[in-house]
């Protein structure tokens, strides 16, 4: 109840400044040069958000009739390095599009049922009792499908917090050198927290899943994680840039760290690199990188597109007006709001960083960025951001 109230807060809040944001002049005129509106709005916006640091923007064209990329801001607040188009970012829960895509990778090669159990994969110490409701475990029973769309019940080892407890972020946020593994992840939602429902009753968005996902795809493959991503993504799509934290190998030696990532006027760049976030959400990119991703797994380059298909059987979460797939999220805002807001409906994942990576098609477009800030606040920048820079688009194509 608590996420329903939060999430029509927000949408209220929206719809305030979707009218105003529509309402009054911009600042660029819909005849000017569309790269420079770019620029434009980002400076624009942090300028006008004293708490984003920095932001990068990237944005294609399906048919690559037209693409921009660019940031503004400090990048690394020790070396006062600016924020550029190739400064890597903490992607979090984009990371889990890669997992979820990984997952049906085994899929169409038979190597799994998204029926299976995940019992069938995973050790019962680990296992058993993550997922008791009513007296009733059934933690042998939630199926790799559960798992991927939200619907498994298993709580929220990152969100949610124990009877006079913390939250998990919070305990990282008091000690950002401690590094936590999956399974001592796993085991907080069994041992120190309570599901909600019955697996396939209701959805509820945990990352607890995808850090199950990730031990599944280890055990099916017989490689570490990363590893996998090296197969399946990196390496077949030439992503130089884009490597898993905590392990990976062939992390590129770069010029410039990956950006900071700031929650209110702390740095915690060192817990999202410290190994904590794994298969739900410890992806480091470019936006470049990531668009290259989203337009291979979008053109059926990755997995076919019937999988993909599968991947967008959307289903209701508890914040409006997001809907969930197969670890993909869609937003598609009600007509009465989009009237307002003139925003249309967008594929992707977004990222508790200020990350984001989504497709319109109706567009045609891909946009991919980050404003490497965890909000607090009902307001969600990051959309609207992408709220603007549709727009803009939008209104130079009008022009024509």
């Amino acid at each position: 109840m608590k996420r329903i109230i939060i999430g029509c807060i927000i949408i209220l809040l929206i719809i305030v400044v979707g009218i105003i944001l529509t309402s009054r002049k911009s600042t660029s005129k819909s005849g000017g040069n569309l790269n420079q509106e770019m620029k434009s709005i980002i400076t624009e916006f942090v300028e006008k958000n004293k708490s984003v640091r920095s932001c990068v923007l990237a944005v294609m064209k399906g048919d690559s009739s037209f693409s921009w990329s660019g940031a503004v801001g400090i990048a690394s607040q020790e070396n006062q390095l600016p924020m550029t188009e190739n400064t890597p970012i903490y992607l979090a829960s984009v990371t889990k599009l890669f997992t979820a895509t990984a997952i049906m990778r085994l899929y169409e090669l038979g190597l799994i049922s998204l029926d299976d159990p995940m019992s069938k994969y995973l050790p019962e110490k680990l296992i058993h009792g993550v997922q008791i409701y009513k007296g009733i475990d059934y933690s042998d029973k939630i199926t790799i499908k559960e798992l991927l769309s939200h619907t498994s019940g298993i709580p929220d080892y990152y969100e949610e917090k124990p009877q006079g407890g913390k939250n998990f972020f919070e305990i990282l946020l008091e000690n950002q050198d401690h590094s936590w593994t999956p399974d001592e992840e796993i085991s907080r939602a069994r041992d120190d927290l309570s599901p909600k429902f019955e697996p396939g009753t209701d959805a509820s968005y945990s990352d607890t899943n995808f850090q199950l996902l990730g031990k599944i795809i280890e055990v099916i493959t017989g490689k570490p994680l990363h590893m996998v991503y090296e197969e399946f993504f990196f390496l077949p799509l030439g992503l130089k840039n884009t490597w898993l934290t905590g392990g990976s190998t062939t992390q590129p030696t770069l010029s410039v760290p990956a950006a900071d990532v700031f929650y209110k006027n702390i740095n915690i760049t060192k817990m999202r690199s410290n190994g904590s976030y794994w298969a739900d959400g410890g992806m480091v990119s470019t936006v470049d990188d990531m668009i290259i991703f989203l337009k291979a797994l979008n053109e059926g380059r990755i997995v076919s597109k019937e999988t993909l298909k599968l991947m967008k059987h959307w289903h209701k979460l508890h914040q409006f007006p997001l809907l969930y797939g197969f670890g993909i999220m869609y937003i598609k805002l009600p007509w009465y709001l989009n009237m307002m807001m003139k925003m249309p409906s967008i594929y992707g994942h977004s990222g508790t960083t200020g990350s984001f990576l989504y497709y319109s098609e109706e567009m045609d477009l891909y946009l991919a960025g980050s404003i490497n800030l965890t909000e607090t606040g009902l307001m969600p920048k990051s959309i609207i951001l992408m709220q603007k820079v549709m727009k803009a688009i939008q209104n130079k194509t009008n022009a024509k």
